[in-house]
């Protein structure tokens, strides 16, 4: 039974169904290297070197929407113009 922060307090979660099984993840929030504890909504959408992309899990006030449907985390949003040929993908 998972540990999220639900409006600023730690609150424990006791999920029913298929939920328990599999709870959505803790925010990540990269550039501090702690966890937030907020409820993962998103997923970082930075593509990497070997394909795919960081798939880092995000709350919504970590995750800097750059599109329709597409997420940057903490670590990789002040990088979005590093992507040459790409970059059109990261518009704000």
């Amino acid at each position: 039974m998972p540990f999220y922060r639900v409006n600023g307090m730690l609150v424990h979660l006791k999920l029913a169904g298929p939920r328990s099984k599999w709870p959505a993840p803790c925010c990540a929030r990269l550039e501090s290297g702690e966890r937030c504890m907020g409820i993962s909504t998103v997923l970082c959408d930075w593509p990497l070197d070997g394909g795919g992309t960081c798939d880092a899990p995000l709350c919504e006030e970590h995750g800097l929407q750059v599109g329709e449907d597409r997420h940057l985390c903490p670590l990789h949003a002040p990088r979005r113009g590093e992507l040459p040929g790409q970059a059109e993908l990261f518009e704000a």
